[in-house]
């Protein structure tokens, strides 16, 4: 029985987990933004925190940085982010948002609104904490 429990909450963690990237492609498609979900993942995380080298994107959308690699490629080919050698570090790039992906930032700041208000509609602040904490308990029983 608690197999069958635990297999239902990975099932549900899964199927949570696509319905948010299906929630933001739809609001994006109909934008007509040409950008895919993991897109809005790395500009978020560079809206937020700036610039960032790509091993700190890629830990911050639990992404490899190879995989991170042909993204911002595809932002800098839509003028979105921009590559800047570190002076630190020849090896590295920082990545950082150009004001064409600062002008995104307008568009898609609703669409993350919108998600969030989804979300607290029908869910107390305490069930989210409760749900978040058991979440937090999960994940280091795992690492």
């Amino acid at each position: 029985m608690e197999n069958k429990v635990v297999r239902q909450l990975i099932s549900n963690i899964i199927s949570l987990r696509v319905g948010i990237k299906q929630f933001y492609f739809q609001r994006v498609k109909e934008l007509d933004l040409d950008l895919t979900y993991e897109m809005v993942q790395v500009l978020a995380v560079l809206w937020r925190e700036g610039e960032l080298n790509q091993q700190d994107i890629a830990d911050a959308v639990q992404k490899s940085k190879a995989s991170i690699t042909p993204l911002i490629d595809n932002l800098c080919k839509r003028e979105l982010v921009e590559r800047i050698p570190d002076p630190n570090d020849r090896r590295n790039n920082k990545i950082t948002v150009t004001a064409k992906g600062f002008a995104y930032q307008a568009k898609v700041e609703p669409i993350q609104q919108e998600f969030l208000d989804k979300i607290i509609q029908d869910i107390s602040m305490d069930e989210i904490k409760e749900l978040n904490n058991s979440l937090v308990k999960i994940r280091k029983a795992l690492y």
